[in-house]
């Protein structure tokens, strides 16, 4: 069985406002090109394929019309499931009628009990129709959901592991009855955190990593909410997941993978390579993955350094074909107002490239506010995450006398693992109430 796995699409997104629509169709243009050409036997997208619950209706009618698309190809089968930025009962609202199309999707497992878990596991069956693996399904599961899979007297910590390992045993079990036998490949999908990564964004800053079309200090998760890799049933030949927006191994496991996302949905990760990953399963054999790199149909960059520095390299771009956006990340340096200082220099960029972000580089202490002498402008381009920080670091009272810029460092990401993601949970509660609200 030969599948392409992506992820995090995000279609809609509009990164610092910018027209991302002719991005997207070529993406997507390129996607069914790449399908044809490698022969799969289905495609496997593991959630975010919108980036809000309600996206736009475009967005909408470029996912639609890519799956129709498909039908004349040698993909017979796509596996679709919903990640946390979509809407699982508007994924699901279309599911019985794309279900004729071997087109099977599951929004949400809020319909999906422990007694119909079958309803999740898919055959995937080859232009002859005959059945060649089998996909156990498995959506963004919210805590909610999770409930129905884990004991109460549990400690916390050990929550989403429990819960998502007896999730997965289950939905193997139907895969294996379902089977009825035969020896044929079973693959699973997932949209989490997992622990363990592997490749991160080595060689780049360890500002951030990408989740959800926002910025997640890259050290930050720590163990909150992870899923370790042994809840993956051995009997899967593969499991397909979305949520990180790298491609990247779990725990060494080259079974279990991120695909990534196939845009840049920031610019700290706009020099890492996107792709989309061509998987060959079958059963008793090695599972072989090749990574296909997705072409940059815009470009995106980020300049950084002094503001001097900035100016330099702006001076020495030279006009492209390719639209190219870009961040400038620069360093806070007194009377000097970053926007004055840049202001002709940008003027004079040639007409292809447009600067769409000004950002500042945050001062490493510990003791003062790192933002306390942004100007109004400045702050617009703070991301919450970045304002969280600089009030958990001012108000902590840690002694850092004789300390090292590493020990310093070191101290701020303990603070940091401690609360952040705690503060980035109930920040994506409300962008959801908001979303449902709209």
């Amino acid at each position: 069985m030969r599948f392409i796995h992506t992820a995090d699409w995000h279609l809609g997104n509009s990164l610092f406002n910018i027209d991302r629509t002719k991005e997207f169709e070529s993406f997507l243009k390129w996607l069914k090109e790449e399908i044809i050409k490698t022969n799969a036997d289905a495609l496997v997208i593991a959630g975010d394929i919108f980036d809000v619950a309600n996206p736009p209706v475009n967005s909408r009618k470029q996912y639609n019309e890519f799956l129709a698309s498909l039908l004349n190809t040698t993909c017979k089968n796509v596996i679709v499931v919903g990640g946390n930025h979509d809407s699982g009962a508007l994924l699901d609202s279309e599911k019985n009628i794309l279900e004729f199309l071997n087109i099977h999707v599951v929004g949400s497992l809020s319909n999906i009990s422990k007694e119909t878990l079958g309803d999740v596991v898919f055959e995937i069956k080859d232009k002859k129709q005959n059945v060649i693996g089998l996909c156990c399904a498995i959506p963004f599961a919210r805590e909610l959901e999770l409930r129905n899979y884990y004991k109460e007297q549990l400690e916390p910590g050990k929550l989403s592991d429990y819960a998502y390992k007896n999730l997965y045993e289950l939905v193997c079990e139907e895969a294996i009855r379902k089977s009825e036998g035969k020896n044929i490949p079973i693959i699973a999908t997932g949209h989490l955190y997992a622990s363990g990564l592997e490749g991160r964004l080595e060689g780049q800053e360890k500002e951030s990593r990408s989740d959800d079309g926002r910025r997640t200090i890259d050290d930050v998760i720590g163990n909150l909410g992870s899923v370790h890799v042994s809840v993956f049933p051995k009997k899967f030949s593969y499991v397909a997941l979305g949520h990180i927006h790298y491609t990247t191994m779990v725990a060494k496991n080259s079974n279990v993978r991120y695909s990534g996302s196939p845009f840049v949905l920031g610019f700290d990760e706009a020099n890492l390579p996107h792709y989309v990953l061509l998987v060959d399963v079958e059963f008793g054999e090695e599972t072989k993955v090749e990574k296909i790199e997705v072409p940059r149909f815009f470009e995106y960059k980020r300049i950084s350094g002094t503001s001097l520095e900035i100016k330099e390299k702006l001076e020495k771009l030279e006009n492209t074909q390719v639209l190219t956006y870009l961040e400038l990340y620069y360093k806070k340096e007194d009377g000097v107002n970053i926007y004055d200082f840049l202001f002709e220099t940008i003027s004079n960029l040639p007409e292809n490239i447009f600067v769409v972000n000004r950002k500042p580089q945050p001062i490493k202490e510990l003791s003062n506010n790192i933002y306390s002498d942004l100007d109004n402008d400045e702050v617009k381009n703070l991301l919450p995450e970045d304002i969280f920080k600089s009030l958990i670091l001012t108000k902590s009272k840690i002694d850092v006398t004789g300390l090292s810029e590493k020990e310093i460092e070191e101290k701020q990401n303990v603070l940091i693992n401690k609360y952040l993601p705690l503060f980035l949970e109930a920040a994506q509660e409300v962008q959801e109430e908001k979303n449902e609200n709209n």
